[in-house]
């Protein structure tokens, strides 16, 4: 009841702080997005015999194209163990600013690399951060959220990483990859500057250790509300943080409302991968090229990048009309149509002498579909819902195992995309990813809890019955 009347009180004209916290810590998941569709424009320059287009000098092979689209999410299971650990050692703000340094770093390596393996070390590094980023930032803002726009904020994070997935769209292949890169790597440098000087802690984490510093920075974060009371809220969380300490970590994790919430993040991070988004993202030019449409491979990705970028606003403004459920539900569904008429394309192409010359358009119109459907549903939600079912004091511990397994499907998934699409046919790997999204909607319907608009305490009610 208390959180309830806490979110009623009115805000004043002033704009809300936390707005502007989240608006800096999104632009890091916008630097960690460019690192998965960066393979999609790179990947044909780097099949090329012209030395002024390839840097390498000499064409890759098929299986350096599979780890380049690949190797990040090697070093997205490598970083998310320490970096989720050091999150609830030393604060969530100083890990997050550490996070973007690989980026730099690894677009520094692209730019001059004129040797394999320093693209190879440059996507494992991208993916060290990657990983943890997906975890650490949308824990912070749901814990420097209020329970009435927690949601729209959580899925903001989507419209940013949409636009991340968008930008090596549009410059990648019309650029070099040098001067590519290096416009690239401006983004984690902003996020440096913007997050240092605006970003307080979180609040959850000084709760318990420096209870001054705590409310000093809730009443900066709330500060444009009416007849705010910091020490209420402190109250809150430590009410939260002691329900869930009581007895070891060991004892917590058997509790009912702990396991069914782990088993609803658990799922939901591998199915968000199985849904074949991985490849998709890095493989786009070469999965059109693959369909032979009448629209140009670039071209067709700008469509689709477009498209990813522009559906990612409808997200934050229905998470919380419409709830979670809802939203994944709807999904799930579009994804199951799109990945099931694109495999009926391509296996009318390969397999029968059926020409498809009359609706080469379709491809292009399936994966718009896709992206669509998949960012108001699969793409932020399982994130959001991660920082909501998982209480306080374990939810790094699950939340690093539940990414671990997700970014280890997504490794398989692409490094073997290739290879699936060798033994079961082009249409066959599309026919396999829908399938994965059948059994994603049953566990959506039957598993997955409603969260909107609830506090962490109501939530570990519902999962506890």
């Amino acid at each position: 009841m208390t959180a309830k009347i806490r979110n009623m009180r009115p805000y004043t004209g002033k704009l809300n702080y936390a707005y502007v916290v989240a608006f800096a810590g999104n632009l890091l998941a916008l630097t960690g997005d460019t690192t998965l569709t960066w393979s999609s424009p790179v990947l044909p320059k780097l099949y090329s015999n012209d030395t002024d287009i390839n840097p390498l000098g000499t064409p890759i092979t098929k299986d350096e194209e599979s780890w380049i689209g690949s190797l990040q999410y090697i070093g997205a299971m490598v970083g998310i163990l320490p970096f989720t650990f050091l999150a609830d050692r030393i604060g969530r703000k100083p890990v997050l600013l550490m996070l973007a340094l690989p980026h730099v770093a690894a677009y520094l390596m692209f730019a001059f690399a004129n040797n394999i393996y320093w693209y190879y070390l440059g996507r494992f590094l991208g993916g060290v951060s990657l990983s943890s980023v997906y975890i650490i930032l949308p824990m912070y803002v749901a814990e420097i959220s209020e329970d009435s726009y927690r949601g729209m904020l959580l899925v903001s994070y989507s419209t940013f990483a949409s636009f991340g997935d968008l930008f090596p769209y549009i410059l990648g292949p019309y650029l070099s990859i040098r001067w590519f890169n290096l416009i690239t790597g401006i983004f984690p440098i902003l996020f440096l500057l913007s997050f240092a000087s605006l970003a307080p802690e979180s609040p959850y984490y000084y709760v318990g250790r420096d209870d001054h510093r705590a409310e000093v920075t809730l009443n900066k974060l709330r500060r444009g509300r009416l007849n705010y009371d910091a020490k209420n809220e402190i109250d809150e969380i430590k009410n939260e943080k002691m329900k869930n300490k009581t007895g070891d970590v060991w004892s917590t994790l058997k509790k009912k409302y702990v396991v069914k919430g782990f088993i609803v993040a658990f799922g939901l991070s591998c199915f968000q991968q199985l849904s074949g988004l991985g490849a998709i993202l890095a493989y786009t030019e070469t999965i059109f090229r693959a369909a032979g449409t009448n629209v140009p491979s670039e071209v067709s990705s700008i469509i689709v990048g477009v498209v990813l970028f522009l559906a990612s606003f409808g997200g934050p403004f229905l998470v919380d009309r419409k709830g979670r459920r809802f939203l994944l539900i709807v999904s799930a569904t579009g994804l199951i149509i799109s990945e099931s008429i694109l495999g009926l394309y391509f296996y009318l192409q390969t397999e029968t002498d059926v020409s498809v010359d009359s609706f080469s358009w379709l491809p292009i119109v399936c994966l718009v579909v896709f992206t669509i459907t998949f960012n108001i549903g699969f793409g932020p939600l399982p994130f959001t819902i991660t920082s909501e079912v998982l209480p306080s004091n374990v939810k790094f511990l699950l939340a690093t195992v539940t990414g671990f397994s997700g970014w280890l499907v997504s490794f398989v998934v692409t490094k073997f995309f290739n290879d699936l699409n060798d033994y079961l046919g082009n249409g066959g790997t599309f026919w396999l990813f829908a399938g994965f999204c059948g059994i994603a909607l049953v566990f959506i319907i039957f598993v997955v809890p409603e969260t909107k608009g609830k506090s962490f305490q109501e939530i570990q009610i519902i999962l506890n019955r």
